[in-house]
């Protein structure tokens, strides 16, 4: 009887430190966002669209956040450009990954939905310490490169494939930033949803 009572008291304990977990990065990607809102002159988006944006990732996120879809939450990482919005990450169906497409259908503001959420085994949105050196080094790339302007860029690494959202100001810049990409060690593959689109002259 101890035996059993101790191990439900395991069980529950891990399950409260799950869901504690889970509030600690919502409310980490609340402030994240309320602070993205600030920043709209650090890319070329508008005030308005930073905020739109903002508030398309967190709908998504809400979604995600619902007890129904919560198993997905950390699975999942989303990005948003100019109501354009990317989704990566890793789960372990194809049932999983239209289910995800499915929660962000119908949010307001957006204008088309990139599903590059991959279906396998491996370590996917956990980020392995692969992942997160390759995604590091881009930015940094990025960032050096000059005619590239890096804040217009979002980047993620799924089982070393890049992922890359956001806007190119000539077809240069896009070629610069994609020869980044592929040039960086254990990179497999580069998928790109950035547009080109020159700064309109006031």
């Amino acid at each position: 009887m101890a035996k059993r009572w101790r191990h439900f008291m395991d069980v529950n304990s891990h399950k409260k430190d799950q869901l504690n977990w889970r509030r600690t990065k919502f409310a980490s990607l609340l402030i994240i966002l309320v602070l993205a809102q600030g920043c709209a002159t650090v890319d070329d988006r508008k005030l308005n669209q930073v905020a739109t944006d903002a508030e398309i990732e967190l709908d998504i996120n809400k979604r995600l956040f619902n007890r129904k879809n919560i198993d997905l939450f950390l699975d999942l990482k989303t990005n948003v450009y100019e109501g354009r919005v990317m989704l990566t990450g890793a789960v372990k169906s194809d049932f999983n990954r239209r289910r995800i497409e499915t929660l962000a259908k119908g949010i307001p503001g957006i204008q088309v939905i990139y599903n590059n959420v991959q279906v396998t085994n491996l370590g996917g949105y956990k980020n392995t310490a692969n992942d997160v050196w390759i995604r590091a080094k881009i930015r940094s790339q990025l960032f050096a490169e000059n005619g590239v302007k890096s804040a217009n860029y979002q980047v993620r690494v799924i089982n070393s494939t890049v992922y890359l959202l956001g806007r190119a100001l000539s077809n240069l810049e896009l070629r610069k930033v994609l020869t980044i990409a592929k040039r960086v060690k254990h990179v497999s593959k580069v998928i790109h949803h950035v547009v080109v689109r020159p700064l309109v002259k006031k």
